[in-house]
């Protein structure tokens, strides 16, 4: 393709094993460096990559010659640090989800985007995988309002402290957190369904309190890897959304939506069924639910929006309208009451 935008990845985790794959494909897309925080195992990606260049130092990515856009993979509490200064160089930036540690500084994400002009978006493809997405659009055929809804997700991939070394995502004080994993894009899912959360309530566990490093360190675990959301919708409806990551017998991820005029399931094994009141549940499925699949839809809109003007898609709005929600689950979760989300002055 003719104009690539090039790109460097900000982060050596889910950079390294999703998005700088998918770039590399994508005939949009000329990925030309690479951030880590170790300098060594920067250049080392780099080289795997064929990059220009592999660094720890900000600066020597953000200013490297040619360079357009940039996708954050950092741990959460550093997007807005890192995204802010991208866009005050002229950078277009794909920030991962949440758009940061809290609303205020998303706020202050969003607005730096906005006064530099540059196109900004977040990730949230889970809802462009095949499941969610044929799911959202037979719950806006079928479902009416919505009088319940479930989000259950039971995984195995935390159950053992040897499962998982330990690693940003762990720690509490760098963002990480099943809620920030998966969490988040469940509260997208409902608010493209149904919209507006008049309150939550909320309860986080850590199943596996301990954990070791890299270098063979154990650490304590402060980040949750179970949780438990109760949604009560502006509207009328309620949502629970519950996740459990240290099962010992993984289950697949089940969503059901019931409404006052049908109701949509989709099952583990990712068969989706759906049916208005009085009739029988039809069935299509199993369909696809592939991460680096979903990220290149986000990755080809971001393009879209660079070269052609098309509006961003996921929208930062959008990653607001889920960072509000997000800072009330954890306030919830932390008080034990019911939280209300914080108002955008866009709603």
């Amino acid at each position: 393709m003719a104009n690539p935008v090039k790109i460097a990845v900000i982060g050596g985790g889910y950079g390294t094993k999703v998005s700088l794959p998918v770039l590399s494909q994508l005939p949009e897309f000329d990925p030309v460096a690479i951030w880590s925080r170790r300098a060594e195992r920067a250049r080392e990606l780099a080289a795997d990559a064929g990059l220009e260049l592999g660094t720890a130092d900000f600066d020597a990515l953000l200013g490297h010659p040619g360079l357009e856009a940039v996708h954050v993979a950092t741990p959460v509490t550093m997007h807005a640090e890192v995204a802010i200064d991208a866009a005050r160089r002229g950078l277009h930036v794909l920030c991962e989800k949440p758009l940061a540690a809290d609303l205020d500084e998303a706020l202050r994400l969003t607005g730096a985007i906005e006064a530099a002009g540059v196109v900004g978006a977040v990730n949230y493809g889970r809802r462009l995988q095949a499941t969610r997405a044929r799911l959202l659009e037979r719950v806006r055929e079928v479902v009416g309002r919505p009088r319940m809804i479930s989000v259950s997700l039971v995984h195995d991939d935390h159950a053992e402290p040897g499962s998982r070394p330990f690693t940003w995502v762990q720690d509490a004080d760098m963002g990480g957190g099943r809620l920030q994993g998966y969490g988040v894009h469940d509260l997208d899912l409902v608010l493209a369904a149904f919209g507006d959360v008049e309150a939550v309530a909320a309860a986080t566990e850590v199943g596996v309190p301990k954990r070791v490093d890299g270098d063979g360190n154990e650490r304590r675990v402060t980040a949750e890897d179970t949780y438990a959301l109760l949604l009560r919708f502006a509207g009328g409806g309620i949502a629970v959304l519950t996740l459990l990551s240290t099962a010992r017998h993984k289950r697949g991820d089940v969503v059901e939506v019931h409404g006052d005029a049908g109701t949509v399931r989709l099952d583990a094994e990712r068969r989706l069924w759906w049916g208005r009141a009085g009739e029988e549940l039809r069935c299509e499925g199993p369909l696809e639910a592939d991460s680096k699949d979903a990220f290149a839809q986000v990755a080809r809109r971001f393009w879209a929006a660079i070269r052609e003007g098309a509006p961003p898609d996921p929208s930062l709005a959008e990653g607001l309208r889920v960072q509000a929600l997000l800072d009330a689950v954890y306030a919830a979760g932390s008080e034990r009451r019911w939280v209300e989300p914080r108002r955008l002055s866009a709603d």
